[in-house]
């Protein structure tokens, strides 16, 4: 890897990306969940009812969104990502994206 690859690594948003099938008259949704801070997460959230508009980033507290995260799950709505692998991103815990 050239030192210009590594710099390009380095600028490349860490980021879990979510898909949320659709369900209960809701359509399917695209989140990328940044990496928490402070227990605040950054996401940037899209909807399959208008993909071609932008998502403004936007902060919301890392425990309230993972009860939203589990609410959808619980309700029957599919997950591309595995619960746990989410619960440990919002924690801190986890590094990479796990798709199961």
């Amino acid at each position: 890897m050239t030192a210009d690859e590594a710099g390009d690594v380095d600028r490349v948003p860490q980021e879990l990306p979510l898909i949320v099938g659709a369900g209960a008259g809701e359509p399917e949704t695209l989140v990328l969940i940044g990496m928490p801070r402070n227990g605040r997460v950054a996401l940037r959230r899209w909807s399959s009812a208008a993909w071609g508009d932008s998502a403004a980033p936007r902060e919301e507290d890392a425990a309230a969104f993972l009860r939203w995260v589990e609410a959808q799950a619980a309700s029957g709505r599919t997950l591309n990502q595995a619960l746990y692998a989410v619960r440990l991103w919002l924690r801190g815990e986890g590094t990479a994206p796990r798709s199961r």
